[in-house]
């Protein structure tokens, strides 16, 4: 089948035991049962509008009585009532060709079932974003919402700050077409926003073959329904990371503009000329490249030195592929953390390679089907509360004073708190609860606060017992002190976190009774659902599907930060 199958250890993490793991992967086991029982019961249909629905039983029962009395033997007084009966069940025939059931709209069956119920059952760790963003109901094709972003002295929305002094006796304030003696009216900053829904759905197979050899050693097709739950699952969580929709969402990433030169010398990179182009990396793919010289001529001695030019780099992009060789058929040399305007990469002798992947013939930073993940929409300047490509070393082994440390997440908790009062700022109060970040910025982390001579947050506390048993030795940062606001933000890797990309989330406002539960929320007008496909082959086919999207209502309290090193 071409997926590894999760162990149930994986699928629950968050258990605090081995009983618990064993306990809730029988309930999960339980309720994968119970959905495919009423599939085959014929209870389960998906009604369009409605998704997949109960069907009642009033119905059923009514058609099942109706069958009888018309099959039964028909004496010559009852000949007057078939009629009527016909025209009873006429009546409920429109409802009954709508159900998708073992036996319609095909006899061999094409049968919806709900894996919503078995999927909330899931806690891997594997997928943390879809862990915890809430999930809520949609309708109609696209989610259409207004915000209030800010109004007089809330400090946000760019509405000026308004005092309240007056006299009460002399003030005169316009309400419509009157002047009355009352304080001065307030202001409002508002928007309005429409994300259309989009189609997410895998599909998986089991031969004859496989589930008949099977037999009594394994459940092949129980098997194949869990990995496609669990793939599914996996690439819904790479779609809040990093997705980046078409029309109506942010689309493709442009390339960087670049440059080219021969320079430098002593090195030994073969003399002949040169093809260069470098694509933005998004979390999906790549850009269109971008022709830094289509002809370079380098002789015995020089490097290939690139650098980025037009100032401001483009929006979304994480990172970028650099492709070096005969004109038209550049390969591959490396990806680099973004760069300001002004920076450069150097190809030398041991950075250039021959025969590595070619440059991309299209664009694949974006997906016509997709909508937005964190990154797509945390990078955007228009959107995000706070952007920095800080291109430098969390640790620098080589030389320590010159390492970040913690400084670039403390400087972004600073600016979405908005306690440095520049210009006309947002004051946001925003007060994080998590950063994703991938594990070689994490490890990073923790040599910091170990190798740092000058460090004073670092001790080792041994106990008695560890003295009869031996240390542990390492270090693991779980958290950032918030120096703003004193909150101890978590810190967690995130799987398939691009290197050197980190998401500071706040999941909810820090304003009372703001009627905003979270931050970013899932809404699918249908959840996860499965359908077993008709038997046309030798194979038992399944797919699953979701019809909804992801909303990020509030994007200005969360922030990203790219070139961590």
């Amino acid at each position: 089948m071409g997926y590894a199958p999760p162990q149930p250890s994986e699928m629950f993490s968050d258990a605090a035991s081995g009983a618990e793991v064993a306990q809730r992967f029988e309930t999960y086991k339980g309720a994968l049962s119970a959905s495919h029982s009423k599939a085959a019961e014929g209870t389960t249909a998906f009604v369009p509008g409605q998704g997949i629905v109960v069907d009642g039983s009033r119905r059923q029962q009514a058609v099942a009585e109706r069958v009888e009395a018309i099959t039964k033997g028909l004496s010559p007084d009852q000949l007057t009532a078939v009629q009527a009966d016909l025209d009873a069940l006429k009546a409920v025939m429109g409802d009954i060709g709508k159900d998708l059931t073992l036996t319609s709209p095909l006899a061999s069956g094409l049968v919806p079932y709900d894996l919503e119920a078995p999927a909330k059952l899931l806690v891997p760790r594997m997928t943390p974003l879809r862990n915890s963003i809430p999930r809520g109901k949609g309708q109609g094709t696209a989610r259409q919402f207004k915000r209030i972003l800010g109004w007089s002295n809330s400090g946000t929305g760019g509405v000026a700050d308004q005092m309240a002094f007056m006299d009460s006796q002399s003030i005169s304030t316009a309400f419509g077409p009157i002047s009355l003696r009352r304080g001065a009216k307030i202001s409002y900053a508002a928007d309005e926003k429409s994300v259309k829904y989009v189609e997410q759905g895998l599909s998986d197979m089991v031969t004859w073959k496989a589930q008949f050899a099977g037999q009594g050693f394994q459940d092949i097709r129980s098997l194949s329904q869990t990995a496609l739950l669990w793939a599914t699952m996996g690439a819904e969580e790479r779609a809040m990371l990093y997705g980046r929709g078409g029309s109506g969402y942010a689309g493709a990433v442009a390339a960087p503009t670049v440059t080219a030169a021969a320079s430098g010398t002593g090195a030994t990179i073969p003399s002949a000329t040169y093809g260069v182009k470098v694509t933005s990396v998004a979390g999906g793919g790549e850009s269109l490249p971008a022709v830094a010289s289509g002809g370079l001529a380098v002789t015995l001695g020089q490097n290939i030195v690139i650098t980025f030019t037009g100032g401001a780099e483009p929006t979304g992009a994480l990172a970028y592929n650099v492709y070096v060789g005969p004109a038209g058929s550049e390969t591959f040399q490396g990806t680099f953390s973004p760069i300001t305007s002004g920076g450069t990469v150097t190809i030398t002798l041991s950075s250039y390679a021959t025969g590595g992947a070619a440059f991309p013939a299209a664009d694949t930073t974006s997906n016509s089907q997709g909508y937005d993940g964190f990154l797509a929409v945390l990078t955007d300047p228009a959107q995000t509360g706070y952007l920095k490509r800080v291109n430098g070393k969390i640790f620098d082994s080589a030389t320590p004073a010159n390492s970040l440390g913690d400084k670039p997440f403390q400087d972004a908790f600073v600016r979405l708190y908005g306690a440095d009062a520049v210009g006309t700022m947002d004051k946001r109060l925003a007060d994080p609860d998590e950063i994703w970040l991938d594990g070689n910025a994490r490890r990073a982390l923790g040599d910091y606060l170990k190798l740092n001579a000058t460090s004073s947050a670092y001790r080792i506390a041994l106990t008695e017992g560890d003295a009869l048993s031996g240390a542990r030795v390492g270090a693991v940062v779980n958290g950032v002190a918030n120096q703003v606001t004193g909150k101890m933000v978590d810190l967690g890797v995130h799987p398939y976190m691009p290197k050197g990309a980190s998401v500071i989330r706040s999941r909810n406002l820090p304003v009372p009774e703001s009627e905003v539960s979270a931050t970013s929320e899932v809404i699918n007008v249908q959840d996860y659902m499965a359908v077993d496909w008709p038997v046309i082959q030798f194979t038992y086919d399944a797919s699953t599907y979701m019809f909804g999207t992801l909303v990020h209502y509030a994007p200005g309290w969360s922030g990203a930060l790219l070139g961590l090193q």
